[in-house]
């Protein structure tokens, strides 16, 4: 009988949920790939504030979408090879990104992209759609959420070492304007995937959340032949 792939993982939920450690951690103790789709959104919302492009201008837009090449190589992400890892994490990049993956152009081109890092198995996609749009037949599907200040705190502290300084309130507000944004965008909207496992990370240290998706990845792959 022939070897079946290894599961596809996806991880849904609003910024500052915790998404983006336990999805490294859970990959990593799984020895699987992960895939910040977040991060990617963010490398094409680089390329495009590079360019000098605004995102209501259609044709400008598209031009950059149709020659620019998006990769995740090693937990890095590069732009036409270039490594813009630490270069998309400003609150800039933030704001075009939530512009942007509010059109379809943008959708058109990322969306395939993410299915195709998800093909051949094996590996933990984390972002806002990859278990109710990009990966919906995904064997296993998560959605992460905790309360608003303590999302807030998590964002504001991972600010602070990228060397920026923001006040807890103004974080707050931000949060709560892009969970407004992205539940009520038409396309591709955050929200919990069917048959997702919803998973509050308030109060929760990090082993107690990556220690719950692995006894249900288990269950699930468990029941598969390796």
């Amino acid at each position: 009988m022939s070897e079946k792939r290894e599961p596809v993982i996806t991880i849904d939920g609003p910024a500052g949920a915790g998404k983006s450690t336990v999805a490294g951690e859970l990959a990593r103790r799984l020895g699987f790939k992960r895939v910040n789709t977040g991060a990617l959104y963010r490398a094409l919302a680089w390329a495009v504030r590079r360019a000098g492009v605004a995102p209501v201008d259609g044709p400008a837009l598209r031009a950059v979408l149709d020659r620019i090449t998006v990769e995740s190589v090693a937990e890095r992400i590069l732009v036409d090879g270039r490594d813009v890892t630490s270069e998309i994490r400003t609150p800039e990049i933030s704001a075009l990104t939530s512009r942007l993956t509010t059109l379809g152009p943008v959708r058109d081109k990322m969306t395939p992209l993410q299915r195709a890092f998800a093909a051949e198995g094996g590996v933990v996609l984390e972002g806002r759609d990859t278990g109710s749009v990009v990966c919906p037949d995904a064997e296993v599907k998560f959605y992460l959420d905790a309360d608003l200040k303590t999302r807030a705190r998590r964002r504001q502290a991972d600010l602070r070492a990228q060397g920026v300084e923001l006040d807890l309130v103004a974080v707050e507000l931000d949060l709560a304007r892009r969970d407004r944004q992205d539940m009520e965008r038409p396309l591709a909207p955050l929200r919990k995937p069917e048959g997702g496992i919803v998973i509050d990370t308030t109060g929760l240290a990090l082993e107690q959340v990556v220690e719950e998706m692995l006894k249900t990845v288990e269950r699930v792959w468990c029941c598969t032949e390796r």
